[in-house]
């Protein structure tokens, strides 16, 4: 089974569009690796999860970014969140 985002043939797992803190534990799952579910989490806040769909995750120059990148660096990737995208999440300044 490949990832849906970067189309690399590794570990999968179900990831929720519509973030479960935002109503979306039923809502639609994509496929994708642990490492694009994680960059993911790392680009956007579950705020701007919420107004997306899997098109425009996809189409955002951030995201456009880490594809091209991920597709030419296969395997698994352990990714660390910079302080300020932490901060940004936990709704910190």
């Amino acid at each position: 089974m490949n990832c849906k985002i970067c189309e690399t043939d590794i570990a999968i797992q179900k990831h929720h569009i519509l973030p479960k803190s935002r109503g979306g534990r039923y809502s639609t799952t994509v496929d994708c690796c642990y490492d694009c579910g994680n960059q993911i989490h790392m680009l956007f806040t579950n705020k701007e999860l919420a107004s997306m769909t899997l098109s425009s995750l996809l189409s955002d120059n951030k995201m456009k970014k880490y594809i091209k990148w991920k597709r030419t660096h296969p395997g698994s990737h352990k990714h660390k969140m910079s302080k300020r995208v932490k901060n940004k999440q936990l709704g910190r300044r």
